[in-house]
């Protein structure tokens, strides 16, 4: 740990606490199997034990995992590269691919409107093109049901829509590979999609790294967001008029009864329109919704 220790020098204390808990049992893993401690104090000695005790580091040197990860988490001290794109960027370093989409969405209606995020070496109406499909793409039910697997596709195995082909035709994609979890504490779902031009241009081996990597991403883009906050997105915009006026008085803090009263409806009226908000935003709760509308609403 003294060599990597160095890579904490001049980055922000609070953030380097965060980071030491999340990569410490990993950095202290070895190929070899080293002792690894565990929750009760005891400790792992094979390579076997080890292996058991974190099944997900399996095919992937658990070396080579920390070195990645101790050169992954200052950039959360850097919210301007993070803006920038920095984690597609160090991701490329790690990882072959062709091209790259990191970001964060809301599901609705079945599927994911993006909210947010970065392309690496995708044509820039990419996004865009991927909304006229994405109610037809099967690589985005196929990984919700599994959240943190990694989901590969291959663009011969697509569905015969003519649509869907030729939208991986357009973008030269041969293959994708994607893997989508649950923001903590948050209505989003981030996702991660790396294409290669190849129909197996993404092995084992990246499909591996996808599935390690990922929550490691998402606290790392979180904790740069929480240095140096971003817009929130336009979540109003998604709703009618009267849906955005209980969606507001909700975020706050009114009761049912008190938001009927403010708008001259029934506190079934009201209910009617809550349920509306939360399918259009995304959310479960109204502690959710009002950190979409709050900032908007003030």
């Amino acid at each position: 740990m003294a060599a990597g220790s160095c890579v904490f020098v001049g980055v922000k204390g609070r953030l380097q606490r965060r980071w030491a808990s999340a990569i410490a049992a990993v950095v202290q893993m070895n190929d070899a199997g080293i002792s690894v401690p565990r929750a009760h104090g005891a400790r792992l000695r094979s390579r076997r034990m080890a292996q058991q005790a974190f099944p997900s580091v399996s095919g992937v040197p658990a070396e080579q995992l920390g070195a990645m990860l101790l050169g992954l988490y200052p950039l959360a001290a850097e919210p301007e590269r993070l803006g920038a794109g920095a984690l597609l960027d160090w991701l490329a370093r790690h990882i072959a691919f062709d091209g790259a989409w990191f970001g964060r969405s809301l599901f609705e209606s079945g599927t994911l409107r993006p909210q947010g995020g970065h392309t690496r070496g995708l044509a820039p109406d990419f996004v865009n093109d991927w909304c006229r499909v994405r109610h037809i793409d099967p690589v985005v039910p196929a990984a919700m049901a599994q959240p943190g697997h990694g989901v590969a596709l291959a663009a011969h195995e697509l569905p015969p829509v003519a649509s869907m082909r030729a939208f991986a035709a357009d973008h030269g994609i041969g293959q994708a590979l994607s893997v989508i979890v649950p923001a903590p504490g948050s209505p989003w779902w981030m996702h991660l999609s790396l294409y290669s031009r190849e129909a197996a241009g993404l092995g084992a081996r990246a499909q591996a790294l996808v599935e390690l990597l990922m929550p490691h991403l998402v606290l790392v883009q979180g904790l740069g967001l929480h240095e140096a906050p971003m817009p929130a997105p336009a979540a109003l915009t998604l709703l009618s008029r009267r849906e955005a006026e209980v969606a507001r008085l909700f975020a706050q803090g009114q009761s049912y009864k008190m938001v009927a009263r403010t708008l001259g409806s029934s506190p079934a009226t009201v209910r009617h329109h809550l349920r509306q908000v939360y399918a259009k935003l995304g959310v479960t709760s109204k502690v959710q919704m009002a950190r979409l509308v709050g900032a908007q609403a003030a």
